[in-house]
């Protein structure tokens, strides 16, 4: 069986001939089908996100990945702030993205901006983090640090499980340090499930742990109630049970790499193997292989596509050559009935494209549920908040969490919109036999709809309301301090404390229930801007791809017809031609149909290999 590299050889030579058959033929239009199939083959990196709940060793995971430890942000405390991407680069670069732009940045200065305990102005509205490097594990491969899953601010859950949207694979970290797999771990990994189709558990620090075997075993055991107790109606969740377990220590790989450095290759050898990191970059590897075999089936299908075009214009010259008049007559007439369905296809593509005007009214209620979803957490946060010094921690983290939720919910968004416009779209151009197109509006900017402006002084203690406050708390106390009194005189001193203890706590909660009310309202204005924003952004580039879709139809509509009436001519002339020359265009189309054969036979022993070789 060929490897990897030879496969994707194989692939690319074919491509080549393919192409170079295509422009010989005087196809250039199919030529330039391919060219684009394999540019975008080429520029598509495999994207494995790393994620877990906090302290789990995540980022000092990827830095001894890349054998820069202290590269990412490893603190006691939340370390990440924002995602953090790592690509491969000529040099050692990074890149601040926040909602207005990005700049660049020292890579000693990443903690300032991605780092809870780094300079809150710095890090303010960051939403990411590009880092370039020079690493042979990072050659086609994205890797995605996320903040932890259990972070004490609902925005950044949301925001890790939304990056999962556009993820290749997923790196779970556990610790065998810390205790077995918690319920929202294992709820996050049900959404994760959804999301992505390749997971793999990294459990970390075992170096110091003597029982992370059986903490690993425990897990399992945990993972597999939670996938039973999904039942049916989660088929999803099964991927969870074959996924591999990949026990780590970046401790013992940091110390191989310390040993190697001064010359003890036997000792860093031996901690290299225990570290289990070589298996961790096999895994990831191994992802990076798999993405380019599906990227060369992609470029397989449209070698297909383009063999079956050119073998269809080889066909008709061998039969509009040959010696008996029936077959050119039966071809052209076939030709001509092709035509005229064309003509049918293009008034049923005006019928059809009706129904693409309504897309865009679709877009206002996914919004709305999506931005509710994430609210939800919120009004059940605030309805808990107690007493003012709750409120004021609730109020200093609220404009982050607010603003990642509304990020996340932007990402979520944008993916089920893609899902419905592409399925309308696609289904339009199916209906017109044609072939469906990648829709995908990820490219499309947010609004600018951050939080920054979230912010609400507590409600001041107003003046005592004697209608309202005094002459309760004074009845109070008379009734109180009446019935105490004929047990002891006492009681009309306990009356009124009583009354007046009453009266303070009555007041107390009236300002928190005025504060909540305060924040309901603030957020509800946040959310509904946001509403607003995204839902004009997101009709907008609807409109925009409806418009490109209908447009692509009519050029394809367009460069059919041209083909048929090229066929058309093409048969017409070589029937009236002179023997010899039939003969001549015979034999060449015959040439060039076993090429076709050849290169189609190529193609089909290359799919299956491809087959044999990815996951499933």
């Amino acid at each position: 069986m060929s490897s990897t590299a030879d496969l994707v050889t194989q692939v690319l030579r074919l491509a080549n001939e393919v192409n170079t058959l295509a422009r010989r033929s005087g196809r250039g239009d199919l030529s330039e089908v391919l060219a684009q199939v394999a540019a975008r083959w080429k520029d598509t990196e495999t994207t494995i996100v790393v994620a877990g709940a906090q302290k789990r060793g995540k980022s000092r995971l990827i830095n001894t990945l890349v054998g820069r430890p202290g590269l990412l942000p490893v603190d006691a405390d939340v370390a990440t702030n924002c995602y953090l991407s790592l690509r491969h680069g000529p040099v050692l670069a990074a890149m601040v993205n926040r909602a207005d732009g990005g700049f660049p940045v020292d890579p000693d200065q990443i903690p300032d901006y991605a780092s809870m305990s780094g300079d809150p102005a710095k890090r303010r509205e960051v939403v990411s983090v590009d880092i370039e490097m020079d690493h042979p594990l990072l050659e086609g491969v994205r890797l995605l640090d996320t903040p932890g899953v259990d972070s004490l601010t609902i925005g950044h859950r949301q925001a890790t499980v939304s990056i999962l949207q556009r993820a290749d694979a997923l790196l779970f970290a556990m610790s065998a340090q810390d205790q077995p797999v918690l319920r929202h771990e294992l709820e996050f990994l049900g959404e994760a499930a959804q999301r992505v189709q390749a997971v793999a558990f990294v459990l970390t620090k075992v170096e110091d742990s003597a029982n992370w075997q059986s903490l690993l075993e425990e897990n399992q055991r945990r993972l597999e109630t939670f996938v039973t107790g999904a039942g049916p109606d989660h088929p999803e969740l099964a991927m969870l049970r074959t996924a591999p377990w990949l026990p780590v220590s970046a401790k013992l790989a940091e110390a191989a790499a310390a040993q190697r450095a001064v010359g003890r290759e036997e000792r860093a050898d031996q901690l290299r193997a225990r570290s289990g990191m070589d298996r961790l970059e096999e895994y990831i590897r191994a992802c990076a292989a798999g993405r380019e075999l599906a990227r060369g089936a992609t470029v397989l299908s449209a070698c297909a596509s383009v063999l079956s075009a050119l073998a269809a214009v080889a066909e008709d010259r061998v039969v509009a050559a040959s010696d008996d008049g029936a077959e050119p007559a039966a071809r052209l007439r076939e030709v001509e009935q092709a035509l005229e369905d064309l003509a049918e296809t293009v008034r049923q593509r005006r019928r059809h494209a009706v129904g693409n005007q309504f897309l865009g009214r679709e877009v206002a209620g996914v919004v709305r549920a999506h931005l509710a979803r994430v609210r939800q957490p919120y009004e059940e946060a605030i309805t808990a908040l107690g007493n003012r010094a709750a409120l004021d921690r609730y109020l200093e983290q609220l404009p982050e969490s607010v603003e990642r939720s509304i990020q996340a919910a932007w990402e979520d968004i944008v993916a089920e919109v893609s899902g419905q416009v592409g399925e309308a779209l696609n289904g339009f151009l199916t209906s017109l036999g044609l072939e469906p197109m990648e829709i995908d509006l990820a490219k499309v900017s947010m609004p600018k709809v951050w939080s920054h402006e979230l912010t609400a002084e507590p409600a001041a203690v107003g003046k005592v309301d004697m209608l309202r406050e005094g002459v309760p708390a004074a009845t109070m106390a008379v009734t109180i301090g009446v019935a105490l009194a004929h047990l002891n005189p006492i009681g009309f001193i306990v009356g009124p404390a009583v009354a007046a203890a009453v009266m303070s706590r009555r007041r107390e909660w009236d300002q928190v229930h005025r504060n909540q009310t305060a924040l309901r309202r603030l957020l509800n204005e946040q959310f509904a801007q946001a509403s607003t924003e995204i839902t004009l952004a997101l009709e907008r580039e609807v409109a925009n791809w409806r418009a490109t879709v209908e447009e692509a139809a009519d050029r394809a509509l367009a460069t059919q017809r041209k083909e048929l009436e090229s066929r058309r001519a093409d048969l017409r002339t070589l029937a009236g031609g002179d023997a010899a020359g039939r003969k001549s265009a015979r034999e060449t189309a015959a040439e060039r149909l076993t090429v076709i054969e050849g290169l189609n036979g190529r193609a089909a022993t290359l799919r299956a290999e491809i087959a044999a070789h990815l996951p499933g």
